[in-house]
């Protein structure tokens, strides 16, 4: 008997174990068999399964789901009250819907679209729905743009926009919301109700204007606001789609360095509440570099009534740049060293009783407008909506006040003010009351001694330029145009351009002016009237323009002369036919210097009139002295033409031969009475032109030591030693003047004794005489001696001051 190992008992083992389930193998080998196919069946399902859902997602994914399935979600969406339509609706790996091209209406008819929204993404819960509960759960939006249509011309574009919303059986609840719109950033929460529609009316032509006129200035606004970060709007709301009037929502708006039209400005804030239709104003905060401002109040929508208070402490000239231009130069010249207080109330009403009601309070102290220093202003502000009244306007300085009140009629478009003025400087008004106004300021100037003036103003209320000024001034101690004037005093008109002075009275050191004046700024025309002046003509003419200065420049009164002034002046430099027509009487008790031909000749107590008509220039001397004779005359002149034409005839009378002889030839020896005629004329300043003619008489004189007489003289004092002291009995000439010269042929000086007959030419623009002289003996030795009287004729040449006289015969 053979001894068992392990490894043969476990042989054993197995064979008695492969005898006992013999009778089993075919049908444990068909269950397995059929088992195995099973498992490949059902993977071969599934893996088609797979096939089918992944190629349905794909198809989903790119093509979109069908018309019934879209049709389904927007029924849905409408149940709950939101009436939308989509261009395409596709599903995302995570099994969100995607609705491309949303387009939301503001009711059921889809006539009028609310907004649109480029791409949204829609969560579904597909357990929720097998159990009959909502399919579509929530709604999120990201980096989207949405379009809100205003008008068929404007619509409002948000951007980036980034939401997140859960749909509610009847609400949509907004978890966050954010994007930009124009330059503001907004985060928002809050819950919209879903329970209906409001009523909706189509705009009308005249609404879609307003709107498109609105939306435009609030783009053009906002396109001059710079920021270094857009405003940043954060808030929260809660709404219901029937009633959007009783929306609830707290915001808060604020922005940090910020330039409006270069503007800065430091920082901007605003806390704002809605409720039931009334919007809160809790705050509102601006910072400037100097100061701020605020304001608070509430506006009741439903009401139709509201009010604003605000207060300010800033600086507001910093705002400068923000301002039309025509303030910007007042602003520019406006200077705070305390700042100013702005305070006041706004309320109003609308619907079927209108009502506005504005109170204003006004208060700067130490600031500067043009340079001159200001102590203090008060200006309350009252407003009805129908007038507008400043009870009392109040302005001082250093040394003076000036104190008012205004009433605007805006019914009636009128205004009304009433201003009395002491002691304030005129030109911090510069830039208020036009252009001429301020040219008149440029030219004056004020000693520390500021006029005192008395204004009323009335007229239409939208036309300055029509408003009527009345008062009366008085100013001491000032300089116009570099005239010295020491009191000007008169009551005043001004309308229509137009300054009339009815009692004008102006007192210079010297002497007086007094009389009516109209000047009419428009038209450069002044009428005078009545206008009398003992003051220094020449000194004082500047004050009325350059060009009546050019007028009476060469006439130099040693003392003022009384002048009578009536007619107009034109004043326009460039009118080609002006207006001027002037009279002037002038009486005077001094002596008046008038320059002709480098020589000066002194009249003494003249009186005459000058006219002025246009350009052409008359002046007649009806009385006056010359040499001590009477001198009466006319003069003539047109003074437009660049060389100026002029004739003038006048004539002397017992004039002292003597005082004549020593003021043209410096000839001290010579003396008599003289009568002297003449008339000429020409171009000024061209002495060929000089035409005329004249004569003179002289008696009662010594006259042969007349420088041209030279050696004749000499030669009869040997003949007659009387003759050189002789008392001419008679000298006479009449003459002609033509192309520089004076031309006489009829020379005749006489003495008892001699008699001396001359004929020639004086070349006076060369200084030449060129003459020819005679003596004969006088009574019957004179017929005796005729017929040798040759001998005794002289040719003279040379200056009139030495001539060479030369014997014609020898």
């Amino acid at each position: 008997m053979h001894k068992k190992t392990p490894k043969s008992e476990a042989i054993d083992k197995k064979e008695k174990t492969s005898t006992e389930v013999v009778p089993y193998r075919l049908p444990f080998a068909l269950w397995c068999s059929f088992c195995s196919f099973t498992k490949k069946l059902l993977l071969l399902f599934i893996l088609a399964l797979i096939g089918i859902i992944l190629g349905l997602f794909l198809y989903l994914r790119f093509f979109g789901f069908p018309s019934p399935v879209k049709r389904f979600v927007l029924s849905e969406l409408e149940s709950r009250g939101m009436i939308i339509s989509l261009d395409k609706l596709s599903i995302d790996p995570k099994g969100n819907l995607i609705a491309n091209r949303v387009v939301v209406f503001r009711a059921k008819d889809k006539q009028s679209i609310w907004l649109q929204v480029d791409k949204v993404y829609l969560s579904v819960g597909w357990y929720s729905w097998w159990k009959g509960q909502p399919l579509i759960q929530s709604a999120i939006v990201s980096n989207a743009t949405i379009s809100i249509p205003l008008t068929p011309h404007n619509e409002l574009e948000i951007h980036q926009v980034n939401a997140s919303v859960k749909l509610l059986a009847d609400a949509i609840e907004i978890k966050k919301a954010s994007g930009r719109i124009l330059n503001i950033n907004f985060d928002l929460k809050g819950k919209i109700e879903l329970n209906g529609f409001p009523p909706f009316y189509p705009q009308t032509e005249e609404q879609i204007q307003w709107i498109d006129a609105v939306w435009s200035k609030v783009m053009a606004t906002l396109d001059q606001l710079e920021t270094q970060k857009p405003l940043l709007l954060e808030g929260a709301l809660n709404l219901s789609t029937k009633n959007p009037e009783n929306a609830a929502a707290a915001f808060q708006l604020s922005s940090k360095k910020l330039w409006f039209k270069n503007a800065p400005i430091d920082n901007i804030f605003a806390e704002l509440r809605l409720n039931s239709g009334v919007l809160q104003v809790e705050e509102f905060t601006i910072e400037l570099p100097r100061g701020e401002m605020s304001a608070w109040g509430e506006i009741d929508f439903k009401g139709s009534n509201s009010f604003i208070e605000f207060l300010s402490s800033a600086d507001i000239t910093l705002l400068k740049a923000a301002l039309d231009k025509s303030w910007q130069k007042t602003f520019e010249n406006l200077k705070f060293n305390d700042l100013p207080t702005f305070s006041g109330r706004l309320t109003t009403k609308w619907g079927e009783q209108k009502m506005t009601s504005l109170v204003v309070d006004i208060h700067c102290h130490n600031f500067s407008y043009y340079g001159n220093q200001l102590s203090e202003l008060s200006l309350p502000i009252a407003y009805d909506g129908k007038k507008l009244f400043i009870p009392e306007i109040k302005l001082k300085t250093a040394d003076g006040m000036l104190i008012g009140e205004m009433l605007w009629d805006r019914l009636h478009s009128t205004i009304w003010a009433k201003i009395s003025s002491n002691r304030i400087n005129p030109k911090i008004f510069k830039n208020f009351f036009g252009s001429e106004f301020d040219r008149i300021l440029d030219v004056t100037e004020f000693n520390k001694e500021f006029p005192s003036v008395s204004l009323e103003i009335r007229g239409p209320a939208l036309d300055p330029k029509q408003w009527v000024y009345s008062g009366h001034y008085l100013i001491n101690n000032f300089i116009y145009q570099g005239v010295l004037i020491k009191s000007a005093e008169s009551d005043f008109t001004f309308s229509n351009y137009e300054l009339f002075l009815p009692n004008l009275q102006v007192s210079r050191p010297e002497g007086t002016v007094n009389g009516t004046i109209r000047h009419n700024f428009q038209k450069k025309l002044v009428w005078i009237t009545n206008l009398c002046s003992s003051v220094n003509v020449i000194e004082s003419a500047p004050a009325l323009g350059k060009e009546f200065y050019s007028y009476v420049k060469p006439y130099r009164f040693h003392s003022p002369p009384f002048l009578k002034v009536n007619g107009v002046v034109d004043i326009d430099k460039n009118s080609k036919e002006p207006k001027t027509d002037l009279h002037i009487e002038v009486v005077s008790s001094s002596v008046m210097d008038l320059d002709i031909f480098k020589v000066t000749f002194p009249l003494t107590k003249p009186k005459g009139e000058i006219f002025l008509k246009g350009r052409e220039l008359t002046i007649k001397v009806h009385h006056g002295f010359l040499f001590d004779g009477t001198i009466q005359g006319v003069y003539t002149s047109s003074l437009w033409r660049k060389t100026i034409p002029f004739h003038t005839q006048f004539a002397i009378t017992h004039g002292d031969f003597h005082k004549a002889m020593l003021t043209i030839f410096k000839n001290e020896k010579d003396s008599g009475i003289f009568n002297f005629k003449t008339q000429f004329g020409g171009n000024l300043g061209d002495l060929y032109s000089l035409k005329g003619d004249g004569k003179i008489e002289i008696h009662d004189g010594y006259i042969m030591s007349i420088p041209f007489l030279g050696i004749i003289s000499t030669s009869l004092s040997t003949k007659d030693t009387d003759f050189a002291m002789a008392r001419a009995d008679e000298a006479s000439a009449s003459f002609n003047i033509k192309d520089g010269c004076i031309l006489t042929k009829d020379l005749k000086i006489s003495s008892f004794t001699f008699s001396v007959l001359g004929s020639g030419k004086y070349d006076f623009i060369r200084d030449n005489l060129d003459m020819d002289m005679r003596v004969n003996m006088r009574g019957p030795m004179g017929y005796l001696l005729y017929p040798i009287s040759q001998l005794f004729e002289y040719h003279g040449t040379g200056k009139l001051a030495s001539p060479v006289w030369k014997s014609k015969v020898f």
